[in-house]
């Protein structure tokens, strides 16, 4: 069973010229780390929380009120502590003085509210730390982008692979998944969701939720156009922080070279590509002499 999650036919992937020659001869990429990323906020970005500690407090009790004495039977997922307790509460509701119990449950709120800036704080380390036991493949939607062939591909001196998705294979890069840009950290979720994430009358997803930080970068980045596969080590070692996985030839549909390649080196990418990748296509790029903007011709023959 396929695992795409796009309907793109291909990627670009940015190597300089001697990444290039690896990657020929091995039919393979390097994975990196987050932590080797040229941006400090990639997949270590939190949550920001915008909540009123009084506004929290109140809320709270008064669902909790609701879901113990309210005469309509509450839809609960009782998979929490909390809502377990809640509902135990209510089904002894007949017992309890009710004027007390809200005045507890309201002191208790208000502890959970005093509690909760800094319980988010830690819940931030420690998923950035699990976001970043990783390994991460980076690729974008063009080939042409001037400012990406400077930055990823050895001041044009270098090469763009054109990958393909392929469904027959299952490659990986059919889980790509597209980068979101902003100007703001992703905003945990509002009081009221929140409460009722911890009542159970509507759980949050928060590992869906956390999935976002590591496709979220700031809207400077925008023009990367990244898409991204991500794998998580789980139980292994974070060893050096790259990994090596191979891919099949058939991905390896065109491989764009700089216009800033010398001759020499252009032929030995060449001689290397016809060797270990026969059936890809070669294109040799070209500046244009009317606007800021690359150009590319098909090599037959060299």
């Amino acid at each position: 069973m396929s695992s795409r999650t796009h309907d793109r036919s291909h990627f670009f992937k940015y190597a300089s010229f001697q990444t290039a020659k690896q990657v020929i001869e091995s039919k393979s990429f390097r994975w990196s780390s987050p932590t080797k990323f040229n941006d400090p906020f990639d997949h270590q970005a939190g949550f920001v929380l915008d909540f009123n500690p009084d506004e929290f407090a109140k809320l709270l009790t008064a669902s909790i009120e609701r879901i113990v004495f309210s005469d309509a039977v509450p839809t609960i997922n009782s998979d929490s502590l909390f809502s377990a307790q809640t509902l135990r509460f209510r089904s002894i509701r007949d017992r309890l003085p009710r004027e007390e119990f809200l005045r507890d449950m309201h002191k208790a709120s208000i502890e959970s509210a005093a509690k909760l800036p800094r319980s988010i704080d830690q819940f931030n380390v420690a998923i950035q730390e699990q976001l970043c036991h990783s390994r991460v493949f980076c690729v974008s939607e063009r080939h042409d982008n001037v400012v990406m062939w400077s930055h990823y591909a050895d001041e044009h001196k270098g090469v763009v692979f054109k990958l393909r998705c392929i469904d027959e294979i299952d490659n990986t890069l059919l889980a790509a998944r597209q980068v979101d840009y902003t100007d703001t950290f992703i905003a945990f979720p509002s009081t009221g969701q929140y409460i009722k994430h911890m009542t159970g009358e509507h759980p949050i997803k928060i590992a869906s939720l956390c999935w976002k930080i590591t496709l979220t970068k700031h809207i400077d980045w925008a023009y990367e156009k990244e898409w991204r596969v991500h794998i998580p080590l789980l139980d292994e070692s974070a060893g050096n922080g790259y990994t090596i996985y191979s891919e099949d030839p058939r991905i390896f549909e065109a491989v764009y070279l700089g216009c800033r390649m010398e001759d020499e080196e252009l032929a030995v990418i060449v001689e290397l590509i016809r060797r270990h990748l026969p059936e890809t296509k070669i294109f040799r790029g070209k500046k244009s002499t009317t606007a800021f903007a690359l150009s590319f011709t098909e090599i037959d023959e060299i």
